[in-house]
């Protein structure tokens, strides 16, 4: 899918159908004849359109010289479905071509900020400073998706407090994988904010320099914040793995210890059943007595020696 964008006299964005007239172009999920039309439209590298649409690519710079055209690519964070109803996120690059005269960004899968943009006033004139935006709007948004998987967190630790479940531990689990990756794609795309404007085709004015400080100032405490949230739910992880091999050593130890004792009844039953003449009458009333009491006195001397031993 391909939307055309230009901004209006009052310098909002409003979408339009003429390519000629467009100052940005978002690009989602394209197929084969649109990668075409574009590319033979606007002469940009093949590879910055796939590259971009690659979920496996990492955040980076590019710059063509043939062409002129720069590519940016920064990873973002998109929520994903989950059959528990959990908030987690994945990470997907957005590819942010900037030519002379157009902004093209390039992405996998809708990207639901671009609709609020319309409501602002941009000057699309200033590529560098829109894609400067972009970034720092996208560094935003994970400060937001860390809020609510930190909102998550709390609802699984409390539940987990309550009672211990796979259900509850596999939300925990999520968590924590959503925190990998956001920690992984900003840590790449802090080296690509260290170099955004090192290249020829991407000019940074005096009015951007507040905009950069604040860029990095957002990328750094999205940075900070998935580290410490990776550290708590990493530590909540290995807490409950200890109170879950915990809870089945002291299982283990309890049935170890009831079939101590019930295997010396089986053995005294076993003793005196055989078929062999013994000092106890079988044919007296009080033989199945004495070896009841017999059976008593062995577990209570072996449940003394455990008791006294700290084996209970």
């Amino acid at each position: 899918m391909i939307t055309v964008y230009q901004n209006t006299t009052d310098l909002y964005i409003k979408e339009i159908e003429d390519w000629e007239q467009a100052q940005w172009i978002n690009v989602v999920k394209p197929t084969h004849e649109e990668v075409e039309q574009l590319i033979q439209s606007f002469g940009f590298p093949k590879d910055f359109l796939e590259d971009a649409l690659d979920s496996e690519e990492s955040s980076r710079i590019e710059y063509d010289d043939e062409s002129g055209y720069s590519l940016i690519i920064s990873d973002l964070p998109i929520s994903k479905p989950d059959k528990y109803k959990l908030k987690s996120f994945t990470t997907l690059p957005l590819g942010i071509i900037i030519g002379k005269n157009i902004v093209v960004t390039v992405c996998a899968k809708p990207f639901s900020y671009f609709d609020d943009l319309t409501h602002r006033q941009i000057n699309l004139s200033y590529k560098s400073q829109f894609a400067l935006k972009l970034m720092y709007d996208m560094a935003a948004q994970y400060n937001r998706s860390l809020r609510l998987l930190n909102k998550e967190r709390r609802q699984v630790e409390y539940n987990l407090q309550h009672r211990v479940t796979n259900t509850r531990l596999y939300l925990l689990s999520e968590i924590e994988k959503s925190l990998v990756y956001f920690l992984a794609s900003l840590e790449t795309n802090s080296s690509t904010i260290r170099r955004l404007f090192r290249l020829p085709a991407i000019k940074r004015f005096d009015e951007d320099e507040e905009l950069l400080e604040d860029l990095q100032n957002e990328h750094q405490q999205a940075v900070e914040t998935t580290e410490l949230y990776l550290r708590i739910v990493e530590s909540m992880s290995n807490s409950y793995a200890s109170l879950l091999s915990n809870q089945l050593n002291t299982t283990m130890k309890t049935l170890t210890i009831f079939t101590v004792l019930l295997t010396l009844p089986t053995l005294v039953f076993s003793f005196f059943g055989m078929n062999v003449p013994l000092p106890i009458s079988t044919e007296s009333m009080f033989s199945w007595i004495i070896i009841i009491a017999i059976s008593i006195v062995l577990v209570a001397i072996m449940f003394t020696f455990l008791w006294r031993s700290n084996k209970l």
